[in-house]
């Protein structure tokens, strides 16, 4: 197809801008350079409306095609996160613990590559396509999605698509499913107040470390005991903080955790338990307690008529093996799962992974991805405009 052989002439630009990007990288609510950089890009490219400044640095961009049709909008993601990059790369991070660890240089790339090749084919698109650059996605259990549809992101949009760069997938294959893809993520905070009394004399206090450990085991058994076996659940406290001296019995205690589900239901049934967790564990330590629950991300649920849409047009330019349709959701989250809540579309992976290279994780301080992956993405996302234009 055309679009395969003009995504790879821009590829060497591609390259550049994304060694810019990683070059770079800005924290959420802090996109300011990077937002100022994807601006001049799509100024350069020409025939975009531009809306700028969106929850601080969001960009929307609109082409209008040159017959009536549907509105297809493609977004990317444009923070990095607050980690120390280990990558040895020679475009590694200049901004001290900060590092595009999630790949959102390559996703705000892929975008500008698509911005690039859907105004060289204009004259073949049907309706228009609209480009959302996001700010804060890794601001859980904020995100930056919902400031983007407060500013009409998806007024008059038909369909919305998206990719994430993915390293438990090969190189250059593309893979998603219908319904869901990635998991709900909530926040839950615990603070239990006891009573401190020397470590000799434990019957004089009351423990909040002992009710925080007891707090830790029992709510594992809401997933082994009270959610579905064929459901998904994953609770994890990964912070606990209690206690001054080692002969002190703690006076407080203070825990955070993470939940992630699918079912909505399986979600509000896990908040309502660990309430519950909670105060049968201060009824019998005697202590006091209080639980925080925030909802952040819900489920990123694919449209199955346009996850279906998107496979097809994957295997179409790139062929049948590089289109896989993922049996297995991933307990990660995406604010992505937003935009579709409003509209039908679809989200997808990308693979990353290189035969005999060690695949670092997402969110790892030497996690990077192959460039060449850069015009595929971009190829991808500029056909779903055009084919969908064509339906």
């Amino acid at each position: 197809m055309m679009i395969l052989e003009s995504a790879r002439q821009i590829q060497p630009h591609l390259s550049e801008l994304r060694r810019q990007f990683h070059a770079h990288p800005e924290v959420s609510q802090h996109e300011q350079e990077t937002g100022r950089r994807v601006q001049e890009e799509l100024e350069a490219i020409g025939g975009y409306t531009l809306r700028t400044g969106i929850g601080g640095s969001g960009i929307l961009a609109d082409l209008e095609g040159g017959q009536p049709g549907p509105k297809v909008a493609l977004r990317a993601d444009m923070d990095a996160l607050q980690i120390t990059e280990e990558t040895g790369l020679p475009f590694a991070s200049q901004n001290p613990g900060v590092m595009h660890a999630c790949g959102h240089d390559n996703h705000i790339t892929m975008l500008l590559g698509a911005a690039r090749l859907l105004a060289q084919y204009k004259d073949q698109l049907k309706g228009s396509v609209r480009l959302i650059f996001q700010p804060a996605e890794e601001l859980s259990p904020v995100g930056g999605s919902r400031s983007m549809m407060e500013a009409g992101a998806l007024e008059g949009v038909d369909a919305v698509f998206g990719l994430h760069v993915w390293p438990e997938l090969p190189m250059g294959t593309f893979g998603t499913k219908a319904g869901p893809l990635m998991a709900s993520s909530d926040h839950f905070s615990v603070h239990i107040d006891g009573r401190s009394s020397h470590g000799a004399k434990p019957d004089a206090g009351l423990d909040a470390v002992v009710a925080g450990a007891q707090f830790v085991t029992a709510a594992q058994t809401i997933v082994s005991r009270n959610t579905d076996p064929l459901q998904s659940a994953v609770i994890t406290i990964g912070r606990i903080n209690g206690g001054t001296r080692y002969n002190i019995v703690a006076g407080e205690c203070d825990l955070e955790g993470t939940c992630r589900t699918f079912n909505p239901k399986v979600r509000q049934m896990v908040e309502h338990r660990l309430q519950e967790v909670l105060d049968g564990v201060c009824t019998l330590s005697g202590c006091t307690g209080e639980l925080k629950y925030e909802r952040g991300y819900c489920s990123v649920m694919n449209d199955p008529q346009q996850a279906d849409y998107l496979l097809k047009t994957a295997a179409e330019l790139f062929g049948e093996d590089k289109a896989v349709r993922v049996e297995e959701p991933s307990m990660c989250a995406e604010d992505f799962a937003f935009y579709l809540t409003e509209k039908p579309g679809a989200f997808a992976w990308l693979g990353t992974a290189l035969l005999d290279e060690e695949a670092w994780p997402l969110h790892n301080c030497h996690f990077t991805a192959p460039e060449d992956i850069l015009w595929r993405g971009s190829a991808l996302l500029a056909q779903i405009a055009l084919n969908m234009s064509q339906e």
